[in-house]
């Protein structure tokens, strides 16, 4: 199975506040330290003729852009696996028990993806355990037999299901 995302942006509110935080911090830091060096020259101090100016300011505008990426790419690391997660528990939902979290090597949340799956196998094995008391309990009943036993079983089977409110 292909377990690449195809694009980097891969929840917009998410990743894109997140990314501007990072960039407006970074905005800050070199504009503040600009300030600083220009307010309290201290042994050396800053000579910002025209030229200096427009080579600080592309400077700043690439390193902008650098940390803008690089803060998608570091996001997309946290906003992927929470698509992954929505995506397997939405197929949850529909009944497919087959689901399973699988993520990329750099991702973040790889132990709750881990232990994620181990509950769904887990659940599996008890809706397995459940079909087949539920199989069991058809043919003994076609075949006349005495359905109380299975009843109980099955009845022990799914008390170990907590629904809520609904119980």
């Amino acid at each position: 199975m292909d377990n690449r995302r195809k694009t980097i942006v891969v929840n917009k509110k998410f990743q894109y506040q997140y990314s501007l935080l990072i960039a407006a911090l970074a905005v800050l830091l070199v504009n503040g330290y600009f300030i600083v060096r220009l307010l309290v020259p201290a042994g050396d101090p800053l000579n910002l003729t025209p030229t200096n100016a427009l080579a600080l300011g592309t400077v700043e505008l690439v390193l902008i852009g650098s940390i803008w990426y690089a803060s998608l790419r570091a996001s997309h690391r946290i906003a992927g696996p929470v698509y992954v997660f929505s995506r397997e528990f939405g197929k949850l939902g529909n009944g497919d028990l087959t689901a399973r979290i699988n993520l990329r090597d750099r991702d973040m949340f790889k132990p709750e993806a881990e232990q994620i799956n181990r509950s769904l196998a887990a659940l599996s094995t008890r809706i397995v355990a459940a079909k087949g008391l539920c199989q069991q309990l058809q043919q003994t009943h076609t075949q006349g037999g005495d359905v109380g036993p299975l009843i109980e079983k099955l009845s022990s089977e799914l008390s170990g299901f907590t629904l809520g409110e609904e119980e």
